[in-house]
């Protein structure tokens, strides 16, 4: 029982490297170099197989991370059977669902905590700063790599996860003022309380 459960777990602890056709690889990716990428399949993990880099557009790795390899080589295609509209609604609504922006969120979050002596300015200048920086192409989380062909996908998405991280970034300074408030507060009182 406990050898299967291993197994399981071992045969879903694996990279996919998105090829630039579109294929997906399972795989356990070695090496990434500029010029080739070395893996072995799960099926032969004795046997280390070469990709030049070139034919690589992305891997994901078991851990969640994603590297983008050759993101020029990716040609954008429409995707079939939907139109550019269909395309950038359905972009946004993958963007509601699988984009994350946690950096967003903690990052003003500790910034506004921070600067809570100068009236959380800190916290304004870097919620500014992280929603007006658009959504790095290796953050973009999709259902199918093949969506990121179509560029009214892309745009969709994109400004849709704008949009989210700018709610993160609020909502990371909302938290941070509430939080800094609350330990002034209880500082007063703590302070009082001793004088006493």
């Amino acid at each position: 029982m406990l050898l299967f459960l291993g197994l399981h777990t071992t045969a879903q602890a694996q990279d996919v490297i998105l090829r630039t056709n579109g294929e997906e690889l399972p795989a356990k990716v070695l090496t990434v170099q500029p010029t080739k990428i070395s893996y072995v399949l799960p099926a032969a993990p004795t046997d280390t197989l070469y990709l030049n880099a070139p034919e690589v557009f992305m891997i994901r790795y078991a851990n969640g991370t994603k590297e983008i390899i050759h993101a020029s080589t990716y040609v954008a295609a429409p995707a079939p059977g939907l139109t550019p509209e269909q395309a950038r609604a359905q972009g946004e609504l993958d963007a509601v669902k699988y984009f994350k922006a946690p950096g967003a969120f903690w990052g003003t979050f500790g910034a506004t905590v921070v600067s809570t002596p100068v009236y959380w300015l800190g916290g304004i200048a870097t919620g500014a700063a992280v929603a007006a920086t658009p959504p790095a192409s290796r953050n973009l989380v999709v259902p199918d790599a093949a969506l990121l062909k179509n560029p009214a996908y892309v745009s969709g998405y994109k400004q849709q996860a704008q949009r989210k991280k700018l709610s993160k970034a609020a909502a990371g300074f909302g938290v941070g003022v509430g939080t800094s408030v609350a330990l002034v507060v209880v500082a007063v009182v703590v302070a009082l309380s001793s004088q006493y």
